[in-house]
């Protein structure tokens, strides 16, 4: 996490060289974010989307081995391969975003070390001096206690303290005024504060907008899922009955932001509003792209690919695996264990490959038709060495 936190903060230390606004740049840099992870985003979204159009397919083959969940894993997962779908490429998204966010709070916990770029043996300095005065000030005990709320989010803290007693850091020349530069305030309230039932100096505007950012987050994420859901149920009427507790959690997840919300920065939760508004924005674009004749282009070119490319590493364990159980089990048939596309080095050319994988296109599209009732333009595979075969 290290790593991301500092080419993120190198990203905000730059944006905020040309606007010195914390808030402005958190806009700007999510923007920025979101913008270098759409190719994942619309990766994931292609990829759901064609599993959509596959679901009535699914849904006959769940029936068709109601009894037998094994032999319902691999027809769904040779289904996969004919349609060149990878049905893991939508963790990625999810991945990527979870790292993101990891990322990102590392940066708002610490904006003198990533904005202000102050030396670290100042910043610890710093440190020492805020936790000696807050227990000259008897606000605690015991030095241990001190250091445990300093250490709790230290630069945040030292932001807060040097704007109300400055003094504090007197010995340290040129500290308050580095740190008094630092334009954390946005529309009139504090991004480095952190959020609370019980403000000290009563509810102010600023105290009052702390708890609204990540109340106000949580209800965009809320708007999302409803949108994503409601989009499944149109597209897979299948899968979104399928998800069961996941939707429970879903929807629950809202929640959760707002109790994290409460607990950190307001910065991290004012990136959570302007992400989760940009996120908002290119689902619902996405899903009005992703549709008719579009679509129907889109997972033509997707499937040529994939099919070239051959079955992912996951298909291929789930292959293996099935292909292990089935022996454990006896269950074994002559066809489980064949494979669409050799690997390594098999003696072809590439013309040779391109035409071989050619004509088992054609044929997985013949076998296709004939399990599931679909049309199929005969001159299309005529010349497909399996033809006679189906």
């Amino acid at each position: 996490m290290s790593l991301i936190a500092k080419l993120f903060g190198w990203l905000m230390y730059l944006i905020y060289q040309i606007i010195p606004n914390y808030g402005i740049c958190i806009i700007i840099f999510a923007l920025i974010v979101k913008l270098l992870t759409m190719p994942a985003t619309y990766k994931t979204q292609v990829n759901q989307a064609r599993q959509g159009l596959l679901a009535p397919k699914i849904e006959k083959l769940r029936k068709s081995f109601a009894n037998n969940q094994q032999r319902f894993q691999e027809e769904q997962n040779k289904l996969f391969q004919e349609e060149g779908i990878n049905p893991t490429a939508g963790c990625l998204g999810s991945m990527l975003t979870m790292i993101l966010i990891l990322g990102v709070y590392q940066v708002v916990l610490r904006p003198l070390t990533y904005i202000l770029r102050l030396p670290a043996d100042q910043l610890t300095e710093a440190k020492g001096l805020l936790s000696q005065w807050l227990i000259n000030q008897n606000i605690y005990e015991t030095a241990e206690k001190a250091e445990k709320f300093v250490n709790a989010r230290p630069e945040l803290l030292m932001l807060r303290y040097a704007k109300s007693d400055p003094e504090i850091f007197s010995s340290l020349s040129g500290f308050t005024d580095k740190l008094a530069e630092f334009k954390f305030n946005f529309l009139g309230f504090d991004l480095a504060g952190t959020p609370s039932l019980h403000p000290e100096n009563g509810w102010s505007f600023t105290a009052v907008m702390l708890i609204v950012l990540p109340v106000l987050s949580a209800l965009i994420q809320l708007v999302m899922t409803i949108v994503t859901q409601k989009h499944s149920r149109k597209s897979n009427p299948a899968a979104a009955q399928q998800m069961g507790a996941m939707n429970i959690m879903l929807y629950t997840s809202p929640l959760l932001t707002i109790w994290i919300g409460m607990s950190v920065p307001a910065g991290l939760s004012f990136y959570w509003l302007v992400n989760s508004i940009l996120g908002l924005a290119v689902q619902i674009g996405l899903y009005r792209y992703l549709s008719g004749e579009r679509l129907a282009a889109i997972n033509e070119k997707e499937k040529q690919k994939q099919i070239a490319k051959g079955p992912s590493w996951m298909q291929r364990m789930m292959e293996e695996s099935q292909k292990y159980q089935a022996e454990q089990n006896g269950t074994a048939r002559p066809d489980a264990n064949r494979t669409r596309y050799t690997d390594g080095d098999d003696g072809m050319s590439r013309k040779e490959r391109a035409e071989y994988e050619k004509a088992l296109i054609e044929a997985a599209r013949k076998r296709s038709a004939l399990k599931y009732g679909d049309s199929l333009d005969e001159s299309a595979g005529a010349d497909s060495p399996d033809a006679d075969k189906e």
